[in-house]
Protein backbone atom coordinates (compact mmCIF):
# COMPACT_ATOMS: atom_id res chain seq x y z
CA UNK A 1 0.00 0.00 0.00
CA UNK A 2 1.35 3.33 -1.04
CA UNK A 3 2.57 5.84 2.21
CA UNK A 4 0.30 8.20 0.52
CA UNK A 5 -1.37 9.63 3.93
CA UNK A 6 -0.48 13.32 4.74
CA UNK A 7 2.27 13.83 7.39
CA UNK A 8 -0.02 16.39 8.84
CA UNK A 9 -2.87 14.11 9.83
CA UNK A 10 -3.45 13.18 13.31
CA UNK A 11 -1.07 10.05 14.37
CA UNK A 12 -2.22 6.63 15.31
CA UNK A 13 -0.98 5.09 18.64
CA UNK A 14 -0.43 2.17 19.42
CA UNK A 15 1.19 0.89 23.16
CA UNK A 16 1.81 -2.71 23.37
CA UNK A 17 3.69 -5.16 26.04
CA UNK A 18 4.40 -7.99 23.59
CA UNK A 19 5.77 -8.51 19.72
CA UNK A 20 1.85 -7.51 18.76
CA UNK A 21 3.10 -4.07 19.48
CA UNK A 22 5.73 -3.39 16.76
CA UNK A 23 4.05 -5.74 14.15
CA UNK A 24 0.63 -3.30 14.23
CA UNK A 25 2.83 -0.64 14.65
CA UNK A 26 4.95 -1.11 11.47
CA UNK A 27 2.14 -2.31 9.53
CA UNK A 28 -0.04 1.02 10.21
CA UNK A 29 3.28 3.48 9.17
CA UNK A 30 4.13 1.27 6.19
CA UNK A 31 0.59 1.81 4.62
CA UNK A 32 0.98 5.85 5.02
CA UNK A 33 -0.07 6.63 8.71
CA UNK A 34 2.15 8.43 11.08
CA UNK A 35 2.42 6.10 13.79
CA UNK A 36 3.10 6.64 17.92
CA UNK A 37 4.57 3.66 19.39
CA UNK A 38 5.26 3.07 23.51
CA UNK A 39 5.96 0.06 24.69
CA UNK A 40 6.00 -1.32 28.03
CA UNK A 41 8.71 -2.72 30.09
CA UNK A 42 10.07 -5.01 28.60
CA UNK A 43 8.56 -5.02 25.68
CA UNK A 44 10.03 -5.05 22.24
CA UNK A 45 11.51 -1.80 20.81
CA UNK A 46 10.43 -0.31 16.97
CA UNK A 47 12.71 1.49 14.98
CA UNK A 48 12.31 4.84 14.35
CA UNK A 49 11.03 5.88 10.84
CA UNK A 50 9.91 8.68 8.68
CA UNK A 51 6.40 7.92 9.90
CA UNK A 52 7.19 5.66 12.81
CA UNK A 53 7.97 7.46 16.00
CA UNK A 54 8.98 5.83 19.27
CA UNK A 55 7.12 8.03 21.81
CA UNK A 56 8.54 8.31 25.66
CA UNK A 57 5.45 7.34 27.74
CA UNK A 58 1.76 5.71 26.56
CA UNK A 59 0.16 8.98 28.23
CA UNK A 60 2.28 11.18 25.60
CA UNK A 61 1.11 8.59 22.60
CA UNK A 62 -3.06 9.39 24.12
CA UNK A 63 -2.60 13.04 23.87
CA UNK A 64 -1.66 13.60 20.40
CA UNK A 65 -3.60 10.33 19.17
CA UNK A 66 -7.82 10.14 18.73
CA UNK A 67 -6.95 6.14 18.10
CA UNK A 68 -5.07 4.58 20.00
CA UNK A 69 -4.66 0.48 19.63
CA UNK A 70 -3.60 -0.91 23.18
CA UNK A 71 -2.03 -4.80 22.94
CA UNK A 72 -1.87 -4.94 26.57
CA UNK A 73 -3.24 -8.64 27.84
CA UNK A 74 -2.82 -7.47 32.17
CA UNK A 75 -6.33 -5.97 33.26
CA UNK A 76 -4.36 -4.54 35.70
CA UNK A 77 -1.78 -3.02 33.43
CA UNK A 78 -4.80 -1.96 30.70
CA UNK A 79 -6.10 -0.34 34.29
CA UNK A 80 -2.77 1.60 35.47
CA UNK A 81 -2.80 3.13 31.79
CA UNK A 82 -6.07 4.10 31.78
CA UNK A 83 -6.13 6.01 35.07
CA UNK A 84 -2.54 6.65 35.85
CA UNK A 85 -0.39 6.42 39.39
CA UNK A 86 0.13 9.62 41.75
CA UNK A 87 3.92 10.24 39.64
CA UNK A 88 1.24 10.53 36.24
CA UNK A 89 -1.79 10.90 34.89
CA UNK A 90 -3.36 8.23 32.58
CA UNK A 91 -4.52 8.09 29.35
CA UNK A 92 -8.17 9.01 30.16
CA UNK A 93 -7.03 11.65 31.37
CA UNK A 94 -5.27 12.82 28.20
CA UNK A 95 -7.32 12.19 25.64
CA UNK A 96 -9.85 14.40 23.87
CA UNK A 97 -13.28 13.75 23.48
CA UNK A 98 -14.72 11.82 20.88
CA UNK A 99 -11.20 9.80 21.15
CA UNK A 100 -11.24 6.09 20.76
CA UNK A 101 -9.08 3.32 22.45
CA UNK A 102 -9.22 0.10 21.13
CA UNK A 103 -8.75 -2.84 23.31
CA UNK A 104 -6.25 -5.45 21.87
CA UNK A 105 -6.02 -7.41 25.24
CA UNK A 106 -7.88 -10.70 26.86
CA UNK A 107 -10.87 -9.37 28.31
CA UNK A 108 -13.99 -10.50 29.73
CA UNK A 109 -17.23 -8.74 29.07
CA UNK A 110 -17.59 -7.36 33.04
CA UNK A 111 -14.20 -6.12 32.55
CA UNK A 112 -14.29 -4.21 29.59
CA UNK A 113 -17.45 -2.17 30.88
CA UNK A 114 -15.28 -1.51 34.47
CA UNK A 115 -13.22 -0.09 32.01
CA UNK A 116 -15.03 2.18 29.80
CA UNK A 117 -16.75 3.44 32.75
CA UNK A 118 -13.12 4.64 33.65
CA UNK A 119 -13.47 6.62 29.68
CA UNK A 120 -16.94 7.44 29.35
CA UNK A 121 -16.74 10.58 31.93
CA UNK A 122 -14.39 11.81 29.77
CA UNK A 123 -15.98 11.30 26.53
CA UNK A 124 -13.69 8.65 25.20
CA UNK A 125 -14.86 5.41 23.84
CA UNK A 126 -13.60 1.97 24.30
CA UNK A 127 -13.64 -0.81 21.89
CA UNK A 128 -12.68 -4.69 21.90
CA UNK A 129 -10.41 -6.34 19.04
CA UNK A 130 -9.04 -9.36 18.71
CA UNK A 131 -6.09 -10.35 16.19
CA UNK A 132 -6.27 -14.21 15.20
CA UNK A 133 -3.53 -15.24 13.06
CA UNK A 134 0.01 -13.97 14.99
CA UNK A 135 2.12 -11.03 14.94
CA UNK A 136 3.34 -11.64 11.78
CA UNK A 137 -0.12 -11.96 10.10
CA UNK A 138 -1.35 -8.39 11.45
CA UNK A 139 2.49 -7.42 10.05
CA UNK A 140 1.26 -8.13 6.58
CA UNK A 141 -1.52 -6.88 6.67
CA UNK A 142 -3.75 -10.54 6.59
CA UNK A 143 -4.65 -11.55 9.86
CA UNK A 144 -8.41 -11.30 10.68
CA UNK A 145 -9.33 -8.93 13.50
CA UNK A 146 -12.90 -9.29 16.02
CA UNK A 147 -13.97 -5.96 16.54
CA UNK A 148 -17.03 -5.28 19.11
CA UNK A 149 -18.56 -2.28 20.28
CA UNK A 150 -20.68 0.89 19.88
CA UNK A 151 -21.28 1.38 15.83
CA UNK A 152 -19.91 4.87 16.11
CA UNK A 153 -16.64 3.85 17.93
CA UNK A 154 -16.36 0.86 15.67
CA UNK A 155 -16.71 2.82 12.80
CA UNK A 156 -13.82 4.87 13.57
CA UNK A 157 -11.59 1.76 14.90
CA UNK A 158 -12.35 -0.10 11.36
CA UNK A 159 -10.52 2.00 9.24
CA UNK A 160 -7.63 1.18 11.20
CA UNK A 161 -7.45 -1.76 11.95
CA UNK A 162 -8.56 -3.29 8.19
CA UNK A 163 -4.79 -2.01 7.37
CA UNK A 164 -4.01 -5.28 9.40
CA UNK A 165 -6.32 -7.26 7.54
CA UNK A 166 -9.97 -8.37 7.24
CA UNK A 167 -12.32 -6.67 9.61
CA UNK A 168 -15.14 -8.97 11.61
CA UNK A 169 -17.80 -7.05 13.54
CA UNK A 170 -19.06 -9.20 16.53
CA UNK A 171 -21.20 -7.10 18.29
CA UNK A 172 -21.48 -5.13 21.48
CA UNK A 173 -18.61 -4.38 23.49
CA UNK A 174 -16.77 -7.17 25.06
CA UNK A 175 -18.02 -9.42 21.74
CA UNK A 176 -14.78 -9.88 19.99
CA UNK A 177 -12.98 -10.57 23.10
CA UNK A 178 -15.57 -13.29 23.81
CA UNK A 179 -15.54 -14.89 20.37
CA UNK A 180 -12.30 -14.88 20.38
CA UNK A 181 -11.85 -16.69 23.83
CA UNK A 182 -14.35 -19.61 22.83
CA UNK A 183 -12.41 -19.72 19.40
CA UNK A 184 -9.24 -20.53 21.87
CA UNK A 185 -11.64 -23.20 23.87
CA UNK A 186 -12.18 -25.12 20.10
CA UNK A 187 -8.73 -25.15 19.15
CA UNK A 188 -7.32 -25.70 22.92
CA UNK A 189 -9.69 -29.13 22.34
CA UNK A 190 -7.89 -29.77 19.55
CA UNK A 191 -4.24 -29.37 20.57
CA UNK A 192 -5.02 -31.53 23.57
CA UNK A 193 -6.57 -34.35 21.48
CA UNK A 194 -3.87 -34.07 18.86
CA UNK A 195 -1.47 -34.50 21.74
CA UNK A 196 -3.38 -37.69 23.08
CA UNK A 197 -3.57 -39.25 19.87
CA UNK A 198 -0.08 -38.67 19.28
CA UNK A 199 0.81 -40.27 22.75
CA UNK A 200 -1.70 -43.11 22.22
CA UNK A 201 0.09 -43.84 18.29
CA UNK A 202 3.27 -44.46 20.17
CA UNK A 203 1.74 -46.86 23.07
CA UNK A 204 0.28 -48.90 19.35
CA UNK A 205 3.99 -48.64 17.59
CA UNK A 206 3.33 -46.45 15.21
CA UNK A 207 6.50 -44.77 13.86
CA UNK A 208 7.06 -40.21 13.85
CA UNK A 209 6.73 -39.87 10.47
CA UNK A 210 3.63 -41.89 10.39
CA UNK A 211 1.79 -40.36 13.21
CA UNK A 212 2.40 -36.74 11.65
CA UNK A 213 1.73 -37.60 7.93
CA UNK A 214 -1.71 -39.34 9.19
CA UNK A 215 -2.53 -36.74 12.20
CA UNK A 216 -1.52 -33.49 10.01
CA UNK A 217 -4.55 -32.63 7.91
CA UNK A 218 -5.88 -29.20 7.50
CA UNK A 219 -8.17 -29.09 10.17
CA UNK A 220 -5.17 -29.89 12.61
CA UNK A 221 -2.12 -28.58 10.83
CA UNK A 222 -2.83 -24.78 12.11
CA UNK A 223 -0.56 -22.21 12.99
CA UNK A 224 -0.54 -21.57 16.77
CA UNK A 225 1.05 -19.23 18.99
CA UNK A 226 0.18 -21.73 21.90
CA UNK A 227 0.88 -18.83 24.46
CA UNK A 228 -2.18 -16.88 22.63
CA UNK A 229 -4.27 -19.85 22.77
CA UNK A 230 -3.22 -20.56 26.83
CA UNK A 231 -4.39 -16.75 27.09
CA UNK A 232 -7.62 -17.15 25.46
CA UNK A 233 -8.70 -20.53 26.52
CA UNK A 234 -8.18 -18.89 30.32
CA UNK A 235 -10.05 -16.17 29.47
CA UNK A 236 -12.86 -18.40 28.38
CA UNK A 237 -12.89 -20.12 31.46
CA UNK A 238 -13.24 -16.19 33.09
CA UNK A 239 -16.33 -15.68 31.06
CA UNK A 240 -17.94 -18.86 32.07
CA UNK A 241 -17.34 -18.25 35.39
CA UNK A 242 -18.85 -14.80 35.33
CA UNK A 243 -22.22 -16.15 34.08
CA UNK A 244 -22.03 -18.75 36.03
CA UNK A 245 -21.68 -21.68 33.42
CA UNK A 246 -19.81 -24.13 33.88
CA UNK A 247 -15.79 -22.88 34.10
CA UNK A 248 -14.70 -27.21 32.94
CA UNK A 249 -12.59 -25.56 29.86
CA UNK A 250 -9.78 -26.96 28.51
CA UNK A 251 -6.60 -25.95 30.53
CA UNK A 252 -3.49 -26.29 28.52
CA UNK A 253 -1.09 -26.19 31.37
CA UNK A 254 -3.09 -28.42 33.54
CA UNK A 255 -2.91 -31.13 30.73
CA UNK A 256 0.64 -30.59 30.15
CA UNK A 257 1.69 -30.79 33.59
CA UNK A 258 -0.46 -34.48 33.69
CA UNK A 259 0.80 -35.36 30.59
CA UNK A 260 4.55 -34.97 31.93
CA UNK A 261 3.11 -36.70 35.44
CA UNK A 262 2.25 -39.84 33.43
CA UNK A 263 5.36 -40.18 31.32
CA UNK A 264 7.62 -39.39 34.32
CA UNK A 265 6.04 -42.95 36.29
Amino acid sequence: MANDKPMSDPPVGVIGSDDYGPAIATRIAACGYRVLYAGLPGSPVVTRGQRLEPASTPTDVAFECPVVLVAVDDTEAMRGLLVGNPDRMGMGAEMQPGSVVVDLGARTPRELQALLGLLGTRGVALVDAALIGGSDAAAEGRAKIMLGGYPDSVEIADKVLSLLGQVERTGPLGSAHAIAALMGYVEAAHAVAREEALALGRACGLTPDVLVRMLSDASLARETNITRLERRADLARRIARDRGLSAEIIDLAAEKQSRQRSENR
